[in-house]
């Protein structure tokens, strides 16, 4: 079994003067609530014993940059920052990933139909010969498709986009390159609208490509 305390090092080097913390420890289904039930555990050193559910000063925030403790807030002195009053500014993390990831190419044959697709920046059609949106609807700053033309295979690629919306800041990018290696690619756009978002073709396309963009609005 292992061991309950610290290590003697943990406060060997401590100034006279230091605050240890310790409360609301629950040892064998028993909360520990006195200094000297926590020395029996290990626990050594305390200063202070903080009861469960209570917050404080020095056990919740950075002390000495914490003016009160109110609905177990810390209320920050000039120089604190964040939820504790910590002396420097806390870095913001990475942003949050998509709540829902965007759904699988389809399978031949078959179409992306009748939803609301994720924000997000993605990069399609590699390795494939078939790619199919209908009635789908893209929105969003950080929406952008992009239709990987160079990355495509088969004899024939076919790319549909049939009575999609696309809204508030969405880009739709079909980046073309020469050197595909398809036999021949069918790119149609048609009955698509778009509100304030954007259809981009790029680049060159390969020999044999049509292009088909009829009846979307802008």
């Amino acid at each position: 079994m292992g061991l309950t305390g610290l290590s003697n090092s943990l406060l060997s080097q401590a100034d006279a003067g230091y605050r240890f913390v310790a409360g609301c420890l629950t040892v064998a289904g028993r909360e520990v609530a006195t200094a000297a039930e926590l020395e029996l555990h290990g626990i050594t050193n305390v200063t202070t014993v903080a009861a469960c559910g209570e917050c404080r000063k020095d056990g919740d925030c950075f002390a000495p940059l914490t003016t009160a403790v109110s609905d177990c807030k810390c209320q920050c002195a000039a120089g604190g920052h964040g939820d504790v009053c910590v002396p420097a500014p806390v870095p913001a993390g990475p942003p949050p990933p998509p709540s829902t990831p965007p759904p699988l190419p389809p399978p031949v044959g078959e179409c992306i139909s009748d939803m609301v697709y994720p924000e997000v920046a993605q990069s399609v059609g590699g390795g494939l010969s078939w790619l199919c949106y209908r009635n789908v609807t893209f929105s969003g700053g950080g929406m952008s498709l992009t239709v990987l033309v160079g990355v495509m295979t088969g004899d024939v690629a076919n790319v549909t986009f049939d009575g999609c919306t696309w809204r508030d800041g969405a880009v739709l990018l079909l980046l073309g390159n020469a050197y595909a290696a398809v036999g021949s690619l069918n790119v149609v756009v048609t009955g698509n609208t778009f509100y304030d978002a954007l259809l981009s073709p790029e680049g060159v396309f390969p020999p044999r490509t049509n292009i088909t963009i009829s009846g979307n609005r802008f």
